[in-house]
């Protein structure tokens, strides 16, 4: 099978690669119950803004549109869920593996030894 090819009004449109979040796109990712509380430190005005956020599974995506001058975050039941995608208007796709956003706030839970370890498990089961 070959790659799929997706066209807008006649133009071939570029495949969208997510990149991994950064300095200017910090995500925050906290386990409530049987979800993720997911919020991103973004403005939100109306000329640059995450359009949505998205938490895909092996087997399904959920997806949460937001609007400018409204909040970045959404909650996504946990089933399954390994990547968590964004859309920023301006800067284009990021993504992140759940694992390694997941914060544990409780806990402290940043780099620390255990988290690490948890980060490597990931790597390899979600490959």
């Amino acid at each position: 099978m070959g790659e799929a090819v997706i066209h807008c009004h006649g133009v071939q449109l570029a495949p969208a690669v997510p990149e991994e979040t950064d300095e200017n796109h910090k995500i925050f990712i906290e386990k409530v119950e049987a979800e993720y509380f997911v919020c991103i430190d973004h403005d939100m005005t109306k000329k640059h803004y995450i359009s949505f956020i998205a938490a895909a599974s092996s087997d399904r995506m959920q997806m949460v549109k937001l609007y400018p001058e409204g909040n970045a975050e959404a909650r996504f039941k946990i089933n399954g869920v390994k990547r968590i995608f964004f859309y920023c208007n301006k800067d284009g796709l990021f993504s992140i593996n759940v694992v390694k956003g997941l914060d544990d706030r409780e806990k402290s839970y940043d780099d620390v030894e255990e988290r690490r370890e948890l980060e490597k498990v990931a790597g390899i089961l979600f490959r």
